[in-house]
């Protein structure tokens, strides 16, 4: 488990608990931290209950969460900005005990492409938008580790609380430490498609004429695959497999109301960090090996580029972005990327930057409510949180987001992927539809 025992966790526990002031017990929500030596990189787990887990393996961090204190739900045009008005209402009456730094995670989120969209299908049940605070967080970084506890203030007088808190903490535990599966399932069947290859192609080449003839200069448009195995897909697993497969991008599981979901990201949307932004613009998917194409990088790539500088000036204080994009490599392809780095003003949040950047050209189209406006006409796809993005806060409002991409949903021995490609006036049908193969193809190896 870690250095430190169940009996000294309980002990210190207690003994923070009973430290505070009794007039402070108004407090909508109570947090303890407490180091924990000795532990290692936590893999997922294979658990039941509500979970979130993200990690940045090549970065040594990495965050896993069980059960649930808080859940805001939002959906609409202002679902953001309504979110961080009661993210801000729980700051201001949330209470933190022990080895509590304010940088460190507390509360992660999860968004739909769609701010309108009713979520249907797999993705049924899900709420569009949420920000959700755990009631155990673990948070490993460079071979330091904390765990959290979090309690309402309706249950912080129950004398079981403790008994409650230590008996997740063993769960979750134990869970972490068991060893994942890895036997793979036998063989791999494609049930369906969506929509089937032949009218996926089509609608390219018909996105490719409107932009010749339109204000249209971009749009995204996405495919679903759903795969059968002979046994049931572990998320832990598959996770497992990820780390291993893909150090370099941030990964990302969660298991919300009985849906399971796996997503491993290139694409950072935004960080924020002591007031330092990051932000990557990512668009132009090669090749492993295959040569930079002018054509992409003028008509895919630099749109996105300019979009982003665009939404940001106003936020920043100061703007850097590189005059050359680069090619990241990843397994079996490479996307081509700006990264970038601004000083935003002071009271900007995370949330505000990530309704003012959602969604970008690189997952939507350009311009984007010309783009909008085509993919309500000729789409017919329910994307859900494909496209939309997850990321954690902390108790000043800054932390990070990605954008939802490489994404599976688990269901027993079923799964469905996602996958889209950026048309441009000058895009073949048929390679963005190979673009698109290769891209579910990265998924399809770890199943």
């Amino acid at each position: 488990m870690s250095d430190i025992s169940s009996q000294q966790l309980e002990k210190q526990l207690r003994q923070l608990l009973n430290s505070f002031p009794g007039e402070e017990i108004d407090a909508r929500l109570t947090s303890i931290s407490l180091e924990l030596t000795g532990q290692s990189f936590p893999a997922m787990p294979d658990i039941d209950s509500s979970c979130f887990y993200w990690a940045r393996p090549q970065q040594q961090h990495a965050v896993l969460t069980s059960g649930e204190v808080i859940r805001l739900v939002e959906k609409g045009v202002e679902r953001f900005e309504h979110i961080q008005k009661q993210f801000d209402q729980l700051q201001h009456s949330w209470r933190h005990i022990g080895a509590h730094h304010p940088e460190d995670p507390l509360a992660f989120f999860c968004y739909a492409f769609d701010a309108d969209e009713s979520m249907t299908g797999w993705w049924s049940g899900l709420p569009n938008s949420c920000v959700i605070v755990p009631q155990l967080l673990l948070n490993y970084s460079c071979g330091r580790c904390f765990v959290t506890f979090t309690v309402d203030s309706e249950s912080l007088r129950s004398e079981t609380l403790i008994d409650q808190w230590m008996l997740a903490f063993t769960e979750l535990m134990h869970a972490v430490h068991v060893p994942a599966d890895r036997c793979a399932a036998a063989s791999l069947q494609r049930s369906k498609v969506f929509p089937q290859d032949d009218r996926w192609i089509a609608r390219v080449g018909q996105a490719v004429t409107d932009i010749r003839r339109s204000d249209l200069k971009k749009v995204v448009l996405s495919r679903r695959i759903r795969v059968e195995g002979a046994t049931d897909f572990s998320a832990a697993r598959l996770m497992a497999r990820l780390i291993q497969r893909y150090p370099g991008c941030t990964l990302f599981a969660v298991r919300v109301d009985g849906v399971t979901l796996v997503a491993a990201t290139p694409e950072q949307l935004v960080s924020l960090h002591r007031g330092e932004l990051k932000c990557d613009a990512m668009a132009g998917t090669l090749a492993a090996g295959a040569t930079l194409d002018e054509r992409m990088l003028q008509y895919e790539h630099l749109p996105v580029v300019h979009t982003i500088a665009q939404i940001l000036a106003p936020l920043c204080e100061q703007l850097d972005i590189p005059e050359q994009p680069q090619l990241l490599q990843l397994h079996g392809l490479q996307h081509i990327w700006t990264p970038i780095q601004a000083r935003v003003k002071s009271g900007i949040s995370l949330l505000e930057l990530v309704a003012a950047l959602h969604p970008t050209p690189a997952v939507s189209g350009a311009p984007d409510h010309v783009a909008r406006e085509w993919l309500m006409q000729n789409d017919d796809q329910q994307r859900g949180w494909y496209c939309g993005g997850f990321g954690w806060m902390n108790s000043v409002g800054e932390g990070h987001a990605s954008v939802m991409l490489r994404c599976v949903l688990l269901q027993g021995n079923t799964a469905e992927l996602f996958a889209g490609a950026g048309i441009t006036a000058y895009s073949d049908p048929h390679s963005e539809f190979r673009e698109t193969e290769l891209k579910l193809q990265t998924i399809l190896d770890l199943l």
